[in-house]
């Protein structure tokens, strides 16, 4: 996949994840589909992302992503985002990083 390709997918899954769009995060995802978290040490599948991206939803209505970089590697993408909004206990500010392999 060459790096235009790349950031298309990027930019069709970082629109799905911030839609809350699960039907679009399994259609652009494999059905084995892998995410680490680095704050837990704990492997999650699609469904339990989904999850967690509905209650992120929920609970932090005016939640947004801004975009810091994103950027094409030889098997993927990595985005820095910062995450933030208004959740029950205040204002909500996450730096995130991401590094997706297709």
């Amino acid at each position: 996949m060459d790096a235009a390709a790349t950031l298309e997918l990027a930019a069709r899954w970082n629109a799905a994840i911030r839609r809350g769009d699960v039907d679009t995060m399994a259609e652009l995802a494999e059905p084995d589909l892998v995410v680490w978290h680095n704050h837990d040490d704990l492997e999650v599948d699609l469904v339990a992302t989904a999850r967690t991206i509905g209650w992120l939803r929920r609970n932090v209505p005016d939640l947004v992503w801004e975009d810091v970089a994103v950027l094409p590697t030889p098997s993927g993408w990595v985005a820095q985002t910062v995450m933030s909004g208004t959740a029950a206990g205040g204002p909500l500010r996450a730096h995130t990083c991401v590094v997706v392999t297709v």
